[in-house]
Parts: structure tokens; sequence; C-alpha cells
């Protein structure tokens, strides 16, 4: 017999994972860290818009392996059925790595999950690398049981959102809308 709730399908619990980021989503792009301050009020929305979409995007795409706040795998796994926290059988690290969703899974060979890092740590490379690399290493190699199965727009928003929540507002902001010629004058 299983246990109420743990019966959900994969495309569920996804929908569910979005649903739960959107208040986070929201007070992201209602706060000061969502857009700073000295652009405009038409880039000032367009950016907040777009960090409020990279939550969302995040919650979907990634907070499975990195977790709902960004804390790595051990984060993530507090979202998994308890019995299922400590497990091995799916996502052994001898799995293939990557694993396209148009591929059918052979029996519980899924992709190897890896050891997804936590996301806001002040040594990591969303806290430390420059924005353009890192929007390059995140749209190269993410999700890692499907890289690039974003698009470049979702992938920016997904960036913008990391910079965001390591505190790197300024960079998301000129990542999302530069500077364009006569700004600041």
């Amino acid at each position: 017999m299983s246990r109420p709730g743990t019966g959900l399908s994969g495309r569920l619990r996804a929908l569910l994972a979005v649903l739960a980021a959107t208040p986070v989503a929201l007070v992201l792009a209602g706060s000061s860290r969502a857009a700073p301050a000295g652009l405009d009020e038409t880039r000032s929305q367009q950016v907040a818009e777009v960090v409020q979409r990279g939550a969302a995007l995040y919650a979907f795409n990634c907070a499975v392996c990195h977790g709902e706040a960004g804390g790595g795998l051990e984060e993530a796994k507090l979202a998994f059925p308890e019995d299922h926290r400590n497990c091995t059988r799916c996502h052994r690290p001898n799995n293939r790595v990557i694993q396209p969703l148009t591929q059918p899974f052979i029996d519980n060979d899924m992709f190897s999950i890896g050891d997804p890092p936590p996301l806001h740590d002040p040594t990591g490379l969303a806290a430390q690398a420059d924005p353009v690399a890192l929007l390059a290493y995140v749209s190269a190699t993410m999700p890692r049981y499907d890289p690039g199965r974003l698009t470049e727009d979702e992938y920016r928003a997904v960036t913008a959102h990391l910079l965001t929540i390591n505190g790197r507002t300024d960079e998301a902001a000129l990542l999302v809308a530069p500077a364009t010629p006569g700004d600041g004058d």
C-alpha cells in the first residue's frame, strides 16, 4: 500500500514545485534585490519580471536536484518521500549522465545526478563566476538530465535568478537588460 502523496506523477510534482515557488518569486520580484536602484522604471520592471520567470523555471527544472531554495542535494532530498531520501537504486553514479526526456528510461537506470551543489554558497559558481560565463555554463550543462532543453531566454532568466539569490542583483540586471547608449545621462 502506498502512502498518500507518493503516487503523484512527475509532471504533477513539477507543477506543484512551480506553484510552491511562486510566492518566493513574487517576493523576489517585489523586493529591492529583484532590480537594482538606478534603473529606469521600465528596465527595473523588465528585470523583476525576468527574475520572477527565472525563479519559476528554477522551481520546475532545477529544484529537484538543487533544492527549492538552492541548498543543494541535501535540501532537495527533503522533498522526496522519506523512504527515497537515501535511495541509490535509480540515480546510481554509474548511470548515464544525460537522459533526454524524449528517450525511454530502461528499468530504473535513471541519469546520474552527481552531487548537485548549493547554489547560494559564497564560494560557489553562481556567487563568483562572471555572469556571461555562468550563463554559458548553465546553458551548456543544465538541467543535468537533458542539457539544452531550455531556450536562450529561459537560460538567461534562470541565470538572472541565480545571480539574484546570490546578492548579485546589479549583474543580473545587466545580464537581463544591458545598458543602452544614453543610460545614466
